[in-house]
């Protein structure tokens, strides 16, 4: 059946919030300033190619690249300046997830089909750990208007839990005559997010700039002055996943999977119920 129009709706994974994420945020952040400063120091030197007198410290390229990097989570973002026309509106409960489905649109009359298929289709999925790749790979946005810092789940972990998952997402899309265009790609955790046009500094570094995703960035990023945050360690890095969330507009549902404990679980919080990273 063919549903297009009214609602924009997406599914992911929520990720909560703890200081191993708040690391892993913060090694993406500063990967993703220098990076940042690297481009500006591009675009300087084409500058100065025209105009001989223009200051290219190194301190003003930092002080630029700044302005321009941002955690995906929020609450990190201690001294981001609202933009005019930006809402104080927080539209997600969590900051941070992994997309499973790009957005779709649904009519309104099938909002509540569509959620009853999926909790149908995933009704024996499993709770899970998932585990990221140690290194930090990049990412552009689809409109190419950003570039992400992220951590990537390795093909066995994709095999072996996402793969599933993904192909139960579009079976329930397909009957509503909906496509899955994130199917194909790598799932991951975006931590860190620029505006700046990163394009020159990957191809000054021979990278191919149509590429929508580059692995292990950090290996582009010369000097060594990263804190230990940044650098890659040796830690494991996963959360437990036990529900995906289903957007439709402005309301969250979720889907919560198996678990052998379930009739033991007393939810004292909304907290409680969040996906975590042990």
């Amino acid at each position: 059946m063919l549903n297009q129009g009214d609602f924009n709706s997406y599914i992911y994974i929520p990720v909560k919030t703890n200081d191993h994420v708040r690391k892993k945020s913060q090694a993406c952040f500063e990967l993703l300033q220098k990076l940042v400063e690297k481009q500006l120091a591009i675009s300087k030197d084409e500058e100065k190619a025209t105009n001989p007198h223009i200051n290219q410290r190194e301190e003003l390229n930092a002080e630029e690249a700044s302005k321009h990097v941002f955690y995906k989570l929020e609450e990190l973002n201690k001294c981001r300046k609202k933009t005019k026309g930006e809402s104080n509106k927080k539209d997600f409960k969590n900051d941070i997830h992994i997309t499973i489905s790009d957005p779709v649109q649904i009519k309104k009359h099938m909002i509540t089909s569509f959620l009853t298929k999926i909790r149908e289709e995933l009704q024996t999925q499993s709770c899970f750990h998932l585990f990221f790749k140690n290194s930090v790979d990049l990412y552009r946005s689809h409109k190419h208007t950003k570039y992400f810092c992220a951590y990537s789940v390795p093909s066995d972990q994709q095999e072996t839990h996402l793969d599933i998952l993904l192909k139960q997402i579009e079976k329930v899309l397909d009957k509503f005559g909906l496509t899955n265009q994130y199917a194909n790609r790598v799932c991951h955790l975006s931590l860190a997010y620029t505006d700046i046009n990163l394009e020159p500094l990957l191809e000054e570094s021979q990278l191919n700039v149509r590429d929508t995703f580059w692995p292990d960035i950090e290996k582009i990023v010369e000097d060594n002055n990263l804190s230990s945050s940044s650098t890659p360690e040796n830690d494991e890095f996963c959360i437990y996943v036990n529900r995906i969330c289903i957007r439709v507009g402005n309301t969250v549902y979720e889907s919560r999977f198996k678990n052998l404990h379930d009739d033991l679980n007393i939810l004292q919080s909304d907290e409680s119920g969040d996906s975590s990273t042990e």
